[in-house]
This record gives C-alpha cells, sequence and structure tokens, in this order.
C-alpha cells in the first residue's frame, strides 16, 4: 500500500513538474546555464532519477571511452534523458531491454535511448514531440508533455532531437548536441 501511494505521489509531482517545465519553455523563462560536464556523469545521474520506474526493465548504459568534457545544462539535459527512459519503461512491457549511450560524432554529442519495445507508429513520428499529442494506443496516464519538453530543453542547448524506429524493433530516440572546444588546462606556476 505504501509503495503504491508512493508511486502515485511521483506520477503526480512527475506531471505538476511537465506543467510547470511547459509554462516555462512557453514564455521564454527557460535558458541555458550550460558548464563543463562530464558525460558519464550525467548518465549515472540520470539512471539513479529513474531507476524505480525502469526496475521491470533491463537498461544497459553505454557511455563510449574518451568522452570529452562537454558544455551543456546538467539539469536540463538530466530532465531530457530522464522523460526519454520514463518514456521507454511506460510504453514497453516489462523485461524490454533499454539503452542509454553516449558518443561523440564529429563536432557532435549524440545522446541516445533506445528500445527494443513495439516501436512508434510510422504516423505518430511527424508529431511525436508536439504538445499534448499522445499516440494511438498510448497507455493511459500520460499527458503528452514529456517529448514536448524534451525538445524544448534540448533546442534551448542549440541541440535538436530526432524520434526513429529502429530497423530491428523497437523505439530510437537519439539527442545532438554541439560539441565546444574543450576548457583550457590551467596549471600552476611554481613561484
Amino acid at each position: 500500500m505504501v509503495a503504491e501511494i508512493q508511486e502515485a505521489a511521483g506520477r503526480l509531482n512527475r506531471l505538476v513538474g511537465n506543467l510547470l517545465n511547459m509554462t516555462r519553455l512557453e514564455a521564454g523563462h527557460v535558458q541555458a546555464r550550460r558548464d563543463w560536464c562530464d558525460v558519464a556523469d550525467l548518465l549515472q545521474a540520470t539512471v539513479k532519477e529513474v531507476e524505480n520506474e525502469l526496475a521491470r526493465h533491463q537498461l544497459t548504459v553505454e557511455p563510449a571511452p574518451g568522452l570529452p568534457l562537454v558544455r551543456l545544462d546538467f539539469v536540463l539535459m538530466q530532465q531530457a534523458l530522464g522523460n526519454l527512459l520514463l518514456n521507454a519503461a511506460q510504453h514497453t512491457p516489462p523485461g524490454t531491454r533499454v539503452l542509454l549511450a553516449a558518443r561523440a560524432e564529429g563536432d557532435t554529442l549524440a545522446l541516445t535511448v533506445a528500445d527494443n519495445g513495439p516501436g512508434l507508429p510510422p504516423a505518430a513520428l511527424p508529431r511525436i514531440f508536439d504538445k499534448f499529442y499522445r499516440a494511438p494506443a498510448a497507455p493511459a496516464g500520460g499527458t503528452g508533455l514529456g517529448l514536448s519538453i524534451v525538445k524544448g530543453f534540448v533546442e534551448a542547448q542549440n541541440g535538436r532531437v530526432e524520434a526513429a524506429n529502429r530497423p530491428g524493433g523497437g523505439a530510437l530516440f537519439t539527442i545532438r548536441l554541439p560539441l565546444a572546444p574543450p576548457p583550457p588546462v590551467v596549471t600552476e606556476r611554481n613561484s
């Protein structure tokens, strides 16, 4: 009983948070506070935030080795990745594999959330990031705000997000953020 109450409270908190975030996006009050971040730390913090919701899924986290520090808004990107992972958990059956990966592609950081669930209806792809859009046959309980918020938070950081179906089945969401030149190395001078 306590677990059910906590789960319902978590859903309500996410709903209120999504409504507040959408209001901030629409009012133009989302300002990215970019700083140098370790991508592996971002992935780990995001997974910790949504681990209960993903407990019945097979989550794999794959940061590519040697990723550079990336200039991004840690909080906004954690929220965006968390929404994508929650979306995967909600729209796939228990036991489904979910992958969270990060890799550098030229001058871009690619963050992906992929699953081997039923995938996205092809007719939904052009509207998947629209505010309040819910794909046909979507499970009850969603508001259609999560993916719209992902798009807004990513675009606030000069990035873009894409949705596609994986060739072998399942959904694939990719966030692409520009990579900046690395921060200068500060060395201590001996006097």
